[in-house]
């Protein structure tokens, strides 16, 4: 859409929001997306629309045109339109948690469990925030909103996963190795999951067990290398959707590392 044409659409729209008619700038704000897709005379024209904001936010966040700029203002636009809209607060703050902004991120989502208390998939991404923080007591109520999730939603295999993450940093190996065998057991093609294998495999190699973990980084890496970007884009929420490549890149690279790690150790013990 021309440059000139949507502005002025956007002082229609002023025009029509003073004369109380707000409702017609909506209808602009609708034909702006649908016919156009530029998003930003369908946010500035946009009213009282949340959904339509929350679609061009979905469209840059998650449909292969990634701009987490512009998902930022669509979902900032959707909540202020409505403080309720489900999955509003979710997403924004995912794309702060993505933008670095721990602090906002963990604002977004609680307002989220606020807002939508029986959206329990908030408790994940809580958990996520407060995994990759390093505040007194975050690791503690990271592992509480994980058992959480997982007892809600005990055959997805992202709450398992993160779990262990989390009981690994806290030292407890043992406690991960035993979260990860409930997933095997709970999760659909649980064990053809190469994200479960990796982490069980820290706990093993953490535990001394070498020659399991090595066993365990190797079938990671062979599930791993089957691995598509698309596949990274929709594995789980902690994922950035924008470096799908690189990703996907650097996870095929720490099971590497893992997997050598183990190799050396069983040698390492084997000369003792």
């Amino acid at each position: 859409m021309a440059r000139g044409v949507w502005l002025k659409w956007a002082l229609a729209a002023v025009v029509l929001a003073a004369a109380g008619l707000s409702a017609f700038s909506d209808e602009f704000a609708k034909l702006a997306w649908q016919r156009y897709q530029n998003p930003t005379p369908a946010l500035i024209l946009s009213h009282r629309n949340a959904e339509l904001a929350m679609a061009i936010g979905n469209f840059y966040f998650g449909s292969g045109s990634y701009d987490l700029a512009r998902a930022k203002r669509a979902y900032e636009k959707a909540v202020r339109i409505d403080p309720k809209i489900f999955w509003g607060h979710y997403q924004l703050a995912r794309v702060y948690q993505m933008q670095g902004r721990s602090r906002d991120a963990l604002q977004e989502i609680d307002r989220e469990l606020e807002a939508n208390p029986e959206n329990l998939r908030t408790l994940y991404v809580r958990g996520l925030i407060y995994g990759f923080r390093n505040d007194p007591g975050d690791l503690e109520r990271a592992e509480d909103d994980f058992r959480r999730f997982t007892a809600w939603a005990p055959k997805e295999w992202a709450g398992y996963n993160d779990l262990a993450w989390i009981l690994s940093k806290r030292g407890k190996y043992r406690e991960a190795a035993d979260v990860i065998a409930a997933a095997f057991r709970e999760v659909p093609d649980g064990r053809e999951n190469p994200w479960l294998w990796n982490s069980l495999g820290v706990a093993q190699l953490n535990l001394g067990e070498h020659a399991s973990a090595a066993a365990s980084f190797g079938r990671a890496q062979t599930l791993a290398d089957a691995l598509t970007p698309a596949d990274w884009r929709e594995a789980y929420p902690g994922n950035n959707p924008a470096d799908a490549g690189g990703g996907l890149a650097a996870f095929r690279a720490a099971i590497r590392e893992n997997l050598a790690r183990a190799k050396s150790a069983r040698v390492d013990r084997a000369r003792f």
